[in-house]
């Protein structure tokens, strides 16, 4: 979905070989409310360097971001997808924490995300939604790498709650020529 002020365009992808995530509750807590109200504050005009980073964020460094996302989802790239939700994660902390730090600072998003045991089986990982320590995404390399991924947030985060997610590319369509002669 792209939103432009009143305007929404959605796009379909198609995504042409499997991706893996592990979906993760991080056991948290964290105030919704307060953060949008917080982020709200910093429309339509920007009275200082934080709001001004803010909209910077959900401007043009989010669209360039989801854009190439956009494009690694539809290459397979779970690779490039994973480097650029590390970045995404990575922008959000510099532009968008300084407005709300005591919701976004989010110690247990970023103890998941620099886990050291994880790191063999995940290309990258991000917040998710308002971010502060709500839930996490990771992706991962492989089917077994998600699995792995699981056993080792359960083992080390008992408190957190993690599931699996695969977005399956869509079987090439088989023309069947014999009954197309036949039309």
């Amino acid at each position: 979905m792209i939103f432009d002020g009143e305007k929404i365009d959605l796009l379909e992808l198609k995504v042409s070989e499997d991706l893996f995530f592990v979906i993760v509750d991080l056991g948290g807590s964290k105030n919704t409310q307060e953060i949008l109200r917080r982020l709200n504050q910093c429309y339509p005009l920007a009275t200082n360097s934080i709001e001004q980073n803010v909209q910077k964020y959900f401007g043009y460094i989010s669209s360039e971001i989801t854009q190439a996302a956009v494009e690694a989802i539809q290459l397979g790239n779970a690779q490039l997808l994973g480097a650029l939700m590390t970045k995404a994660q990575a922008e959000f902390d510099r532009y968008v924490v300084p407005a709300c730090p005591d919701q976004l600072t989010a110690k247990k998003l970023h103890l998941l995300l620099h886990h050291e045991p994880l790191e063999p089986y995940i290309f990258g990982g991000k917040g998710v939604g308002s971010q502060g320590d709500g839930t996490a995404q990771l992706i991962v390399k492989t089917q077994e790498s998600q699995r792995k991924a699981i056993e080792i947030i359960k083992r080390d985060f008992p408190q957190m709650q993690a599931l699996q997610l695969t977005i399956s590319r869509l079987p090439t369509p088989i023309i069947d020529l014999a009954e197309d002669r036949k039309h």
